[in-house]
């Protein structure tokens, strides 16, 4: 993998707990990233509970286990996560995040991509001032997608678990990977 050079800009559309400055800190493990907020078109934000996580293991995966397994075995049974799934009618909140491509892996391994939880998807995404950008989120582009609730609004809080366990989880899992990816 080439080393990331400061002209190798990714557009993220962070949202749930990924619209927070302090999660995509610890998840990319670099302070002051560039970001503002905005909407991404087309999709909406969900909730989904730990019995309604997938139970597939793609081709891949680097495990065996499923991502429910990989889930509730961090979080516990009754962890719930934001998620989302393509919505011609809807408008998804977030934060539009300038980050390279190295950190967008560690976004996609925190988000569990290759493991099956959910995939890459595109989409344009305008920031508040207006200026549109064309950028990769994760959400369901495949079944199944079981949802227990819809987020609507631009306000709604980004952590719907303990965000101190959270925020040191994430750092943990950008640590192991880099360390399993030398």
């Amino acid at each position: 993998m080439s080393k990331d050079t400061k002209d190798d800009i990714v557009y993220y559309f962070g949202f749930g707990t990924n619209k927070d400055l302090a999660m995509m800190e610890a998840i990319v493990g670099r302070e002051n990233i560039e970001g503002e907020p905005g909407k991404l078109i087309g999709y909406e934000i969900c909730i989904q509970r730990a019995d309604q996580f997938r139970t597939d293991v793609p081709e891949t995966s680097p495990v065996t286990a499923t991502p429910k397994d990989l889930i509730i075995k961090t979080w516990g049974p009754k962890f719930e996560m934001f998620v989302s799934r393509p919505n011609p009618g809807a408008v998804a909140y977030g934060t539009i995040w300038k980050i390279t491509p190295l950190e967008l892996e560690y976004v996609r391994e925190w988000e569990l991509v290759d493991y099956g939880a959910q995939e890459d998807a595109w989409g344009t995404a305008v920031s508040d001032s207006g200026n549109k950008f064309e950028v990769i989120t994760q959400s369901f582009m495949k079944s199944p997608i079981d949802i227990d609730r819809i987020v609507t609004g631009k306000n709604y809080k980004p952590y719907i678990w303990d965000k101190a366990a959270m925020l040191k989880r994430a750092n943990i899992l950008r640590r192991q990977y880099i360390r399993l990816n030398k």
